[in-house]
């Protein structure tokens, strides 16, 4: 089982009552947390979601962009002052890792007295699933996403060993991108889909339109489909009521909101 804690879901202007897109998963029961990107206050997020300094397995930064990664700093600050003492990975697409250490360096945090050790972790951007980590019955995998700068998306795969009759369980995160042929395969009858969403009818620039996410349901077949990334005052509500499409499989996120995916 999975739990996903969304901690903001803005487009990059963000709003009072939307911060910029980021969220943690958390593989359940006592799994090992994961960020996936770094809004703003990341720390008192985490500790309101359960998670200690020591229990942050990976950070994960889906693009270089400031939205998706302003946060960090001050969250490598927050765990040092925590007391985190076991090194923590943080993963990226290739070509993204200068500014994302950069953000680093520009606060001398890695020379901070007793920080803990950061490894970066630049993640292939070939056309497929390419594993990052494995604990386990878990496997989080990247693959491309289309953004106009190095952009992945994620996977969170679980497969019992000791259980193998049951189904596996697999959580698929777009990323910021336009329609991507790819997640044609990889979330295919994904247990929950969540993907970004800039616009209702339209979306500017490299992101997706509520249409977009409409035709790769069709032809994924996902069991739920959560969005983000999501502007205000578009008309996501009319477009779904035209798609027929209801909750709990279709959602539109909230900060601050939880969902456990149980395949």
């Amino acid at each position: 089982m999975f739990r996903i804690t969304f901690f903001g879901t803005g487009n990059g202007l963000s709003y009072p009552n939307r911060e910029n897109t980021f969220f943690l998963a958390q593989h359940l029961p006592g799994g090992t947390a994961y960020l996936v990107d770094c809004g703003g206050a990341p720390w008192p997020k985490l500790v309101k979601a359960g998670v200690g300094p020591e229990e942050l397995g990976a950070i994960v930064i889906t693009h270089a962009h400031p939205d998706h990664s302003y946060g960090l700093p001050a969250l490598i600050q927050s765990l040092w002052l925590a007391g985190r003492k076991k090194p923590l990975p943080i993963y990226c697409p290739a070509g993204a890792r200068k500014i994302v250490q950069g953000l680093l360096d520009l606060f001398e945090l890695p020379t901070k007295p007793k920080m803990f050790p950061i490894e970066f972790r630049e993640q292939s951007l070939e056309p497929k699933e390419t594993e990052a980590i494995r604990e386990g019955s878990l496997t989080v995998s990247t693959f491309p996403a289309i953004h106009g700068i190095p952009t992945m998306g994620l996977s969170f795969l679980y497969e019992s060993k000791d259980e193998p009759e049951k189904s596996p369980i697999k959580v698929v995160y777009s990323a910021d991108t336009v329609y991507n042929p790819l997640l044609e395969t990889v979330a295919m009858d994904a247990a929950c889909l969540i993907h970004e969403c800039n616009g209702a009818e339209e979306a500017a620039g490299k992101h997706s339109s509520l249409h977009d996410v409409v035709r790769l349901m069709e032809k994924t077949k996902p069991k739920q489909v959560v969005l983000v990334h999501l502007t205000e005052g578009e008309a996501y509500e009319r477009l779904m009521a035209q798609y027929g499409l209801k909750q709990p499989r279709f959602m539109l996120a909230d900060d601050g909101m939880s969902i456990r995916v149980t395949g």
